[in-house]
């Protein structure tokens, strides 16, 4: 048997092309593997968003042609949707160069199965693997395949998956490329949502993360809308939780917020990426909706449930930021108190009407700039975070560590940042020296792969199981929890 490999770069809703991909590949007999010395196809998913992202698409594929032997490699994703030629020259030893959403061409590529590719020259009828120097498979994305990936082998626990809502996007902020490389909004139909989710569960999966590029713009291209889907989810047998990514506050209100949150599933989570707070940039942005954009908007959230947890994004470095507009940003956060916090830094991205600005900030400023910004929500997060300790949560297990895997990824030091010294309590001090297995998972206050975890000590937990713990210590990303006394 034939086995595939992936390996993915970039967001969440890259994630699920992986997963769709590796699901035609399964259709035609080819198995996922995590290991890529076990497998004959390799396949790179590339993030092409900012310059940074298609640097780092470049650097693997590099370390992947160099490393292939014998293998098929193929480079697919929205790195290869606007730049197939320029992987074809610069990476011969790349065997299929795909764009977004070409699963079946890329399967029918390198297993010689279907239909030849729609980008080989007519009259043809070869695969692009056939001659010396075969073409890109690059289509429309908007017409990006959805349908039938319910099945698809899952890339993250067995418990938890990503959904893909929609595709694209009808805004068009400056800086942001999505809408050139992704096309515009496509809702997926609330009936097929419903039947993908409805057959996740029935394999196990407990927590959905609904993804799109525009999550509060759901159903607005279809004449459906987002409470309607999301109440329809919460209605879905075994499914216990249901997150919400990519959420607007320029496009929804802080009652639509609400209603949603009052779905019993809904986990008081809520990630409201913003980018700025300067209305000046804000403005030159294009960002939809500057009035909700505002602390009054996310006061008016926390008045209501006070447990919600907010997560957002910053943008530093815009062409003609000032220190006045990155202190206007810093008094944001401080009023607001994001729980959790990404920043990056502009890109100046072809295309976009961003790149044509003048004042262009210079990159020594930017990064003192964003390492000021994530010193200042480093202060709120700990903050957040102390606050709830000694609280009792429902934690979800991802994974259990055993002793040997403490020192691999980080996690030695991790717990080192819990302070554990003479006062600490047993079950503490006995992680940090490795004497015994931990449990990493995730109350509601984290995302999965975008927030830290809630790490425990395992006894007798397994990745799927829901327990309660006790937070007995906190960094400004995770937490160290305990069984309650009694418990099992």
């Amino acid at each position: 048997m034939r086995k595939v490999f992936c390996a993915t770069l970039g967001c969440d809703k890259n994630l699920v092309d992986s997963e769709a991909l590796l699901g035609r590949f399964a259709i035609k007999g080819v198995q996922a593997v995590d290991d890529p010395e076990a497998a004959d196809i390799w396949v790179l998913n590339t993030c092409g968003f900012i310059e940074a992202a298609r640097s780092d698409s470049a650097e693997t594929l590099r370390s992947l042609c160099d490393a292939k032997g014998e293998r098929t490699l193929v480079v697919c994703g929205c790195w290869s949707q606007e730049h197939g030629d320029l992987i074809r020259e610069r990476f011969p030893a790349v065997d299929v160069v795909a764009g977004v959403g070409q699963f079946d061409e890329v399967v029918a590529a390198c297993t010689g199965t279907g239909s030849p590719a729609p980008s080989a020259p007519s009259g043809t009828g070869v695969f692009p693997l056939a001659g010396p120097a075969p073409q890109p498979i690059v289509g429309d994305p908007m017409a990006a395949p959805y349908v039938g990936i319910a099945e698809r082998p899952l890339l993250t626990p067995g418990h938890v998956a990503f959904v893909k809502i929609g595709e694209g996007c009808n805004f068009s902020c400056s800086f942001c490329r999505i809408p050139l490389i992704r096309g515009k909004q496509r809702s997926r139909p609330i009936a097929e949502i419903a039947g993908e989710v409805r057959r996740l569960a029935g394999r196990g999966v407990t927590e959905i993360q609904l993804v799109s590029q525009n999550t509060s713009d759901f159903g607005r291209d279809s004449g459906e809308n987002l409470h309607d889907l999301v109440k329809t989810l919460d209605g879905i047998d075994g499914l216990r939780r249901i997150r919400l990514f990519y959420l607007y506050s320029g496009v929804v209100t802080a009652d639509d917020l609400l209603r949603l949150l009052d779905l019993p599933k809904v986990v008081p989570y809520l990630d409201l990426p913003v980018q700025h707070a300067s209305p000046r940039l804000l403005k030159a942005m294009r960002r939809p909706g500057l009035s909700r954009t505002s602390p009054d908007f996310f006061a008016t959230l926390r008045r209501a449930r006070p447990e919600v947890v907010l997560r957002s994004t910053a943008l530093l470095g815009f062409p003609g930021e000032e220190d006045e507009d990155v202190a206007v940003l810093a008094d944001f956060l401080a009023e607001v108190e994001f729980d959790h916090l990404g920043t990056y830094r502009y890109s100046p991205e072809p295309g976009t009407s961003s790149a044509e600005l003048p004042d262009r900030v210079p990159e020594e400023v930017i990064l003192d700039r964003e390492a000021l910004i994530q010193g200042i929500q480093e202060e709120i997060a700990l903050e957040r975070m102390e606050g709830r300790l000694g609280q009792d949560h429902e934690i979800l297990v991802d994974r259990i560590l055993a002793p040997d895997d403490l020192a691999e990824e980080g996690w030695l030091d991790l717990l080192d940042g819990f302070e554990a010294g003479e006062d600490a309590d047993g079950a503490l001090r006995q992680a940090t020296h490795g004497a015994g297995p931990l449990a990493v998972g995730r109350s509601f206050h984290f995302g999965y792969d975008v927030d830290g975890n809630v790490i425990m000590p395992a006894g007798n937990l397994e990745p799927g199981r829901y327990v309660r713990g006790v937070f007995r210590k906190a960094t400004a990303t995770d937490v160290w929890a305990e069984e309650p006394a009694g418990e099992p």
